[in-house]
């Protein structure tokens, strides 16, 4: 009976794989764990395009591989030949399990993605990530919210932030620096803290937008010790910044 009862908790990472361009029925699943590692199935076709009366589109190209990830979903390798599907051990909601390691089972989502479950220190971002503002040449200040929603602590051991240009007007992006912290050491399960970044546009000396507009952003990262980790990013568009003289 232990080897098929079901971690009683657990954070869920999905099984990284990019197919080529234009893939179709991406198959993707953990079925079983060596060596601290997950192995599975990832495997898709491909279909050219047909057009025009009487064309007939080439047979489809198709791709059986094996993949391996680390016990947070991250991918490892790809090699050619897909794996046998092993019988399910069980489904539960949306999941079907196929293999337990220890405290961490996988296998595959009827949502379409693989996944596997690790007990982890984790956070998610309680503020809009990848956000979009419309700021002022000041400098402007943006309040990054998490928490911990692993099983263990988070431990912090820093942040860092840079800053970057979007588009072809704007010859530089501006600086950034943490300016507030309260991610430090360890945050429980449960528990919020926040990263303030102070960004400042005004030493962008001028723009080729007729309009006055900058268009920059900032990337802000946290070290840590979890096993994934996601940065925190915003994107701007700076008004009323001084238009380069093209003579």
């Amino acid at each position: 009976m232990l080897s098929i009862a079901k971690v009683a908790a657990a954070y869920e990472y999905h099984l990284q794989f990019s197919a080529a361009a234009g893939a179709r029925s991406i198959m993707v699943a953990g079925y079983y764990y060596m060596n601290s590692t997950v192995g599975g199935d990832c495997s898709y076709y491909t279909q050219g395009a047909c057009s025009g009366r009487g064309c007939r589109p080439p047979p489809p190209v198709y791709y059986y591989d094996t993949c391996t990830w680390d016990l947070f979903g991250n991918l490892l390798n790809e090699t050619p030949g897909a794996p046998t599907p092993p019988a399910p051990l069980y489904q539960s909601g949306t999941e079907i399990v196929y293999a337990n390691g220890f405290l961490s089972y996988t296998g595959k989502d009827t949502r379409n993605f693989g996944f596997v479950e690790t007990p982890s220190a984790h956070y998610s971002w309680q503020s809009v990530n990848g956000g979009y503002a419309d700021i002022p040449d000041a400098p402007y200040t943006i309040a990054a919210t998490l928490i911990s929603d692993g099983d263990y602590a988070v431990n912090f051991d820093g942040a860092s932030v840079i800053t970057q240009i979007y588009g072809t007007v704007t010859p530089s992006s501006g600086n950034a620096s943490v300016t507030g912290n309260t991610c430090v050491g360890s945050v429980a399960p449960g528990s919020t803290c926040t990263v303030t970044v102070t960004y400042d546009p005004t030493v962008i000396t001028c723009t080729a937008s007729p309009y006055g507009y900058a268009y920059t952003g900032i990337d802000l990262s946290l070290i840590t010790g979890t096993g994934s980790t996601t940065d925190f990013t915003q994107r701007f568009t700076v008004t009323g910044v001084k238009i380069c003289d093209d003579g």
